[in-house]
């Protein structure tokens, strides 16, 4: 290393995508809204997309820990993924679930079946979470879960780890959701991108607000692009 190896943080910052989780609860539209992302790929580990039905995304099904292996082997390893820029993945609870299932048959153990399905899925997250120059639109299942006796909408994963790792990992937390938006009338769909008192959620730029139309592409652009709501000291 030397000095010139050195580049103004803000520089670094852009370099990696927008990271992205999206939960909410079922029928709330998180698969189609990803027809709303630039230049998409879909991995599909849920049978059935009629929500994506006349939508033209590439899309590989993998319903198995070997075609889920097989697809992020390709996806981080060959050229051809240039032509994409977002990747979106329904869903990566479902992910770790076939992992879960799979090793189960091969463990007597139950410990041992939840750690080794938490190492393979974290291996593929967090490999994808450093992977530049991509955007990630990573579905999760919605769970309501008791934390300090208080009931907290989450992200679901299996397990003991991954509800933990997973959304350290992401930069960006959206609940997807019909809720009360201010200065609309009535409730519409929404991206919830701040945390509140039962919702996890989370916006490590600081420039989005508490909640942002459901059009994935416009997100990330002001993501990418906004400053910050609040200032820095000079």
């Amino acid at each position: 290393m030397n000095i010139n190896d050195l580049k103004a943080a803000g520089d670094h910052a852009v370099n990696f995508g927008c990271k992205c989780l999206v939960y909410g609860p079922a029928g709330s539209a998180k698969t189609p809204i990803f027809n709303t992302a630039t230049r998409p790929l879909l991995l599909a580990t849920e049978p059935g997309l009629l929500s994506m039905k006349g939508s033209k995304i590439p899309t590989y099904e993998a319903y198995t820990p070997a075609k889920v292996d097989e697809f992020f082997k390709w996806f981080f390893n060959s050229t051809e993924t240039k032509n994409f820029d977002t990747l979106g993945i329904d869903s990566g609870s479902q992910i770790a679930d076939i992992y879960l299932v799979a090793a189960q048959k091969s463990n007597r153990h139950g410990l041992k079946a939840y750690g080794e399905m938490a190492d393979n899925t974290m291996e593929h997250l967090r490999t994808l979470y450093y992977t530049r120059y991509k955007h990630t639109y990573v579905i999760c299942k919605e769970e309501i879960k008791d934390l300090d006796g208080q009931s907290m909408r989450r992200p679901y994963f299996p397990g003991q780890v991954l509800p933990i790792s997973v959304p350290h990992l992401y930069d960006f937390i959206l609940r997807l959701s019909k809720t009360n938006v201010p200065n609309q009338q009535g409730e519409v769909l929404a991206f919830q991108c701040n945390s509140s008192y039962n919702v996890m959620s989370r916006n490590r730029t600081g420039n989005l607000d508490d909640y942002e139309p459901p059009h994935f592409s416009q997100l990330v652009n002001k993501a990418m692009t906004a400053p910050p709501k609040y200032s820095y000291s000079e």
